[in-house]
Protein backbone atom coordinates (compact mmCIF):
# COMPACT_ATOMS: atom_id res chain seq x y z
CA UNK A 1 0.00 0.00 0.00
CA UNK A 2 1.19 3.40 -0.64
CA UNK A 3 0.20 6.59 1.22
CA UNK A 4 0.26 9.98 0.05
CA UNK A 5 -1.40 13.13 1.98
CA UNK A 6 -2.76 16.09 -0.25
CA UNK A 7 -0.49 19.14 -0.31
CA UNK A 8 -1.79 22.44 -1.27
CA UNK A 9 -0.11 22.58 -4.60
CA UNK A 10 -3.05 18.93 -5.61
CA UNK A 11 -5.97 21.15 -4.30
CA UNK A 12 -8.44 21.04 -7.04
CA UNK A 13 -6.21 18.35 -8.97
CA UNK A 14 -8.84 15.39 -10.27
CA UNK A 15 -7.63 12.14 -8.17
CA UNK A 16 -7.14 10.18 -11.10
CA UNK A 17 -5.04 13.09 -12.51
CA UNK A 18 -3.46 13.14 -9.31
CA UNK A 19 -2.40 9.20 -9.79
CA UNK A 20 -0.87 10.20 -13.09
CA UNK A 21 1.07 12.67 -11.44
CA UNK A 22 2.52 11.14 -8.22
CA UNK A 23 2.42 7.40 -9.43
CA UNK A 24 4.74 8.74 -12.79
CA UNK A 25 6.48 5.06 -12.83
CA UNK A 26 2.81 3.18 -13.04
CA UNK A 27 1.32 2.51 -16.84
CA UNK A 28 -2.56 4.64 -16.80
CA UNK A 29 -3.74 0.98 -17.65
CA UNK A 30 -2.83 0.11 -14.20
CA UNK A 31 -4.08 3.02 -12.87
CA UNK A 32 -7.71 2.33 -14.84
CA UNK A 33 -7.60 -0.62 -13.15
CA UNK A 34 -6.62 0.36 -9.50
CA UNK A 35 -10.14 2.19 -10.44
CA UNK A 36 -12.28 -0.45 -11.75
CA UNK A 37 -11.30 -2.86 -8.73
CA UNK A 38 -11.75 0.21 -6.05
CA UNK A 39 -8.17 -0.37 -5.10
CA UNK A 40 -8.04 3.35 -4.03
CA UNK A 41 -9.09 5.05 -0.64
CA UNK A 42 -9.73 8.79 0.07
CA UNK A 43 -9.74 9.39 4.14
CA UNK A 44 -10.70 6.15 4.34
CA UNK A 45 -13.13 4.82 2.31
CA UNK A 46 -12.70 3.03 -0.93
CA UNK A 47 -13.50 5.07 -4.36
CA UNK A 48 -13.62 4.79 -7.78
CA UNK A 49 -14.70 8.53 -8.37
CA UNK A 50 -11.67 9.58 -10.93
CA UNK A 51 -13.53 12.83 -11.16
CA UNK A 52 -13.14 14.03 -7.07
CA UNK A 53 -11.24 16.90 -6.62
CA UNK A 54 -8.66 16.74 -3.85
CA UNK A 55 -8.60 18.69 -0.74
CA UNK A 56 -5.84 19.45 1.55
CA UNK A 57 -4.78 17.04 3.73
CA UNK A 58 -6.86 14.21 1.79
CA UNK A 59 -5.58 10.79 2.54
CA UNK A 60 -4.81 8.81 -0.64
CA UNK A 61 -4.06 4.95 -0.16
CA UNK A 62 -3.12 2.81 -2.93
CA UNK A 63 -3.17 -0.99 -3.14
CA UNK A 64 -1.84 -3.19 -5.26
CA UNK A 65 1.18 -0.93 -6.75
CA UNK A 66 4.60 -1.11 -6.10
CA UNK A 67 7.50 0.82 -7.59
CA UNK A 68 5.43 3.71 -8.59
CA UNK A 69 8.16 6.63 -8.65
CA UNK A 70 10.59 7.01 -11.57
CA UNK A 71 14.23 6.47 -10.47
CA UNK A 72 15.38 10.41 -9.46
CA UNK A 73 18.30 11.28 -12.23
CA UNK A 74 20.23 14.61 -11.90
CA UNK A 75 19.40 17.91 -13.70
CA UNK A 76 22.32 18.15 -16.43
CA UNK A 77 20.85 21.39 -18.25
CA UNK A 78 22.58 24.60 -17.92
CA UNK A 79 20.54 27.46 -17.54
CA UNK A 80 20.70 29.93 -20.82
CA UNK A 81 17.53 32.16 -20.06
CA UNK A 82 17.03 35.88 -18.72
CA UNK A 83 14.31 36.39 -16.08
CA UNK A 84 12.25 39.10 -16.99
CA UNK A 85 9.84 38.61 -13.82
CA UNK A 86 9.97 35.99 -11.01
CA UNK A 87 7.01 36.05 -7.70
CA UNK A 88 5.60 33.66 -5.77
CA UNK A 89 3.08 32.18 -8.37
CA UNK A 90 4.97 32.55 -11.85
CA UNK A 91 8.21 33.25 -13.81
CA UNK A 92 8.69 34.85 -16.53
CA UNK A 93 11.85 33.89 -19.30
CA UNK A 94 13.41 35.41 -22.33
CA UNK A 95 13.72 31.83 -23.93
CA UNK A 96 16.65 31.84 -25.93
CA UNK A 97 16.94 30.71 -29.77
CA UNK A 98 17.21 26.95 -30.81
CA UNK A 99 15.75 25.92 -27.11
CA UNK A 100 13.19 23.28 -26.83
CA UNK A 101 10.56 24.16 -25.01
CA UNK A 102 9.95 19.97 -24.05
CA UNK A 103 11.96 16.72 -24.53
CA UNK A 104 15.59 17.08 -24.77
CA UNK A 105 18.20 17.18 -22.25
CA UNK A 106 18.62 21.06 -21.92
CA UNK A 107 15.01 22.09 -22.83
CA UNK A 108 14.09 24.92 -21.44
CA UNK A 109 11.29 23.04 -19.00
CA UNK A 110 14.46 21.43 -17.67
CA UNK A 111 15.86 24.98 -17.29
CA UNK A 112 13.63 26.16 -15.17
CA UNK A 113 12.97 23.27 -12.74
CA UNK A 114 17.11 23.42 -12.52
CA UNK A 115 16.80 27.01 -11.79
CA UNK A 116 13.84 26.84 -8.90
CA UNK A 117 15.66 24.03 -7.65
CA UNK A 118 12.84 21.80 -8.22
CA UNK A 119 12.24 18.49 -5.87
CA UNK A 120 8.88 16.05 -6.01
CA UNK A 121 6.64 17.19 -3.07
CA UNK A 122 3.08 16.99 -4.42
CA UNK A 123 1.52 16.24 -7.98
CA UNK A 124 2.29 19.30 -9.57
CA UNK A 125 5.40 20.33 -11.06
CA UNK A 126 6.59 23.97 -12.58
CA UNK A 127 4.87 24.14 -16.24
CA UNK A 128 4.80 26.09 -19.15
CA UNK A 129 1.91 28.30 -19.61
CA UNK A 130 1.68 28.38 -23.90
CA UNK A 131 4.59 27.56 -25.87
CA UNK A 132 7.60 28.63 -28.42
CA UNK A 133 8.69 27.10 -31.30
CA UNK A 134 12.41 25.89 -30.32
CA UNK A 135 13.76 28.16 -33.30
CA UNK A 136 11.79 30.92 -31.74
CA UNK A 137 13.27 33.56 -28.54
CA UNK A 138 11.64 35.35 -26.49
CA UNK A 139 8.48 35.32 -23.71
CA UNK A 140 7.75 32.43 -22.05
CA UNK A 141 4.91 31.95 -19.04
CA UNK A 142 5.20 30.04 -16.19
CA UNK A 143 3.41 28.42 -13.60
CA UNK A 144 4.85 28.07 -9.99
CA UNK A 145 1.44 27.05 -8.11
CA UNK A 146 -0.99 24.42 -9.59
CA UNK A 147 -3.57 27.29 -8.88
CA UNK A 148 -1.29 30.02 -10.91
CA UNK A 149 -1.17 27.14 -13.87
CA UNK A 150 -5.30 26.61 -13.81
CA UNK A 151 -5.74 30.38 -13.99
CA UNK A 152 -3.47 31.26 -16.30
CA UNK A 153 -3.98 28.47 -18.70
CA UNK A 154 -7.52 29.17 -18.79
CA UNK A 155 -7.40 32.54 -19.48
CA UNK A 156 -3.91 33.01 -21.78
CA UNK A 157 -6.74 32.95 -24.97
CA UNK A 158 -7.28 36.68 -23.88
CA UNK A 159 -3.75 37.72 -22.95
CA UNK A 160 -2.05 40.32 -25.65
CA UNK A 161 0.94 38.42 -27.36
CA UNK A 162 2.72 40.59 -29.64
CA UNK A 163 5.52 38.78 -31.76
CA UNK A 164 8.77 40.99 -33.66
CA UNK A 165 9.82 39.01 -36.66
CA UNK A 166 11.77 40.48 -40.09
CA UNK A 167 10.68 40.02 -43.79
CA UNK A 168 9.89 41.61 -46.61
CA UNK A 169 5.59 42.10 -45.25
CA UNK A 170 5.69 46.34 -45.96
CA UNK A 171 2.12 46.61 -45.17
CA UNK A 172 1.09 49.99 -42.33
CA UNK A 173 -1.17 47.09 -41.06
CA UNK A 174 -2.90 43.71 -42.19
CA UNK A 175 -5.73 42.31 -40.16
CA UNK A 176 -6.20 38.75 -41.87
CA UNK A 177 -7.42 35.13 -41.11
CA UNK A 178 -6.46 32.25 -42.89
CA UNK A 179 -7.82 28.91 -42.18
CA UNK A 180 -4.42 25.92 -41.36
CA UNK A 181 -4.03 22.57 -41.43
CA UNK A 182 -1.20 20.27 -40.58
CA UNK A 183 0.89 18.71 -43.56
CA UNK A 184 2.06 15.89 -41.70
CA UNK A 185 4.53 14.66 -44.32
CA UNK A 186 6.12 18.33 -44.30
CA UNK A 187 5.88 18.77 -40.50
CA UNK A 188 4.83 22.27 -41.13
CA UNK A 189 1.21 24.26 -40.95
CA UNK A 190 -0.42 25.29 -44.68
CA UNK A 191 -3.13 27.38 -45.37
CA UNK A 192 -6.16 25.44 -46.75
CA UNK A 193 -9.33 28.07 -46.52
CA UNK A 194 -11.79 25.22 -47.32
CA UNK A 195 -10.82 22.27 -44.64
CA UNK A 196 -8.63 24.41 -42.14
CA UNK A 197 -8.82 26.07 -38.49
CA UNK A 198 -9.23 29.67 -38.56
CA UNK A 199 -5.94 31.83 -37.55
CA UNK A 200 -6.34 35.40 -37.79
CA UNK A 201 -3.17 37.80 -36.94
CA UNK A 202 -2.78 41.40 -36.60
CA UNK A 203 0.54 42.61 -38.53
CA UNK A 204 1.85 46.01 -38.14
CA UNK A 205 4.71 48.27 -38.61
CA UNK A 206 6.46 50.78 -35.88
CA UNK A 207 9.56 52.38 -37.45
CA UNK A 208 11.12 49.95 -39.45
CA UNK A 209 10.26 47.26 -37.12
CA UNK A 210 7.29 44.92 -37.52
CA UNK A 211 5.22 43.07 -35.28
CA UNK A 212 2.48 40.44 -35.53
CA UNK A 213 0.02 39.93 -32.91
CA UNK A 214 -1.86 36.95 -32.59
CA UNK A 215 -5.85 36.79 -31.78
CA UNK A 216 -6.05 33.06 -32.24
CA UNK A 217 -2.61 31.23 -31.36
CA UNK A 218 -2.19 28.58 -33.98
CA UNK A 219 0.38 26.21 -34.14
CA UNK A 220 3.02 28.24 -36.50
CA UNK A 221 0.45 30.83 -37.27
CA UNK A 222 2.48 33.46 -37.83
CA UNK A 223 5.22 31.57 -39.61
CA UNK A 224 2.81 29.87 -41.99
CA UNK A 225 0.63 33.08 -42.69
CA UNK A 226 3.68 35.10 -43.76
CA UNK A 227 4.42 32.43 -46.15
CA UNK A 228 1.02 32.12 -47.83
CA UNK A 229 1.09 35.65 -48.26
CA UNK A 230 5.16 35.77 -49.66
CA UNK A 231 6.57 37.61 -47.23
CA UNK A 232 8.10 34.61 -45.22
CA UNK A 233 10.03 34.85 -42.27
CA UNK A 234 14.17 35.45 -42.44
CA UNK A 235 16.15 32.60 -41.48
CA UNK A 236 12.51 30.34 -41.31
CA UNK A 237 13.49 27.96 -44.50
CA UNK A 238 11.08 25.43 -43.77
CA UNK A 239 8.62 28.49 -45.00
CA UNK A 240 10.27 29.70 -47.67
CA UNK A 241 12.46 32.35 -46.04
CA UNK A 242 16.16 33.22 -47.16
CA UNK A 243 18.96 31.46 -45.37
CA UNK A 244 20.35 33.17 -42.20
CA UNK A 245 21.77 32.97 -38.97
CA UNK A 246 18.56 32.12 -36.94
CA UNK A 247 14.81 32.07 -37.37
CA UNK A 248 13.92 35.80 -37.26
CA UNK A 249 11.05 35.24 -34.71
CA UNK A 250 10.77 36.72 -31.29
CA UNK A 251 7.86 36.68 -28.49
CA UNK A 252 8.03 39.97 -27.69
CA UNK A 253 5.36 41.28 -25.65
CA UNK A 254 2.22 39.63 -23.15
CA UNK A 255 -0.30 41.81 -21.58
CA UNK A 256 -2.06 39.61 -18.67
CA UNK A 257 -6.30 40.46 -18.95
CA UNK A 258 -9.38 38.67 -17.98
CA UNK A 259 -7.52 37.02 -15.14
CA UNK A 260 -9.87 36.09 -11.74
CA UNK A 261 -9.64 33.90 -8.76
CA UNK A 262 -6.90 35.76 -6.77
CA UNK A 263 -4.90 36.54 -9.86
CA UNK A 264 -6.49 40.15 -10.07
CA UNK A 265 -3.24 41.95 -9.55
CA UNK A 266 -1.66 40.94 -13.13
CA UNK A 267 -4.46 42.37 -15.33
CA UNK A 268 -3.10 45.06 -17.29
CA UNK A 269 0.61 44.14 -16.96
CA UNK A 270 2.61 44.07 -19.95
CA UNK A 271 5.99 42.03 -20.17
CA UNK A 272 8.66 43.20 -22.61
CA UNK A 273 11.59 41.47 -24.18
CA UNK A 274 13.79 43.16 -26.76
CA UNK A 275 15.18 40.52 -29.67
CA UNK A 276 18.82 39.90 -29.31
CA UNK A 277 19.60 40.26 -33.52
Amino acid sequence: MIKFIAKKDDVNRILFKFLIKVCDNVPISKIEKIFREKDIKVNGKRTNDKQYKLQLDDIVEIYGISDPFKEKTENTSTINFKVIYEDKNIIIVDKAVNIAMHSEENSLDNQILKYLNYHKTSSFKPASIGRLDKKTSGLVIYAKNYAALVEFETKQINFEKVYQFVSDFDDDMLDITVKLKKDIKNEKMIVDQTFGVKARTIFYKEGMRKYARIITGKKHQIRATLSYLKYPILGDIKYGGKFAKRLFLHSYSIKLNNLANGFEEYNGQIFISYPHW
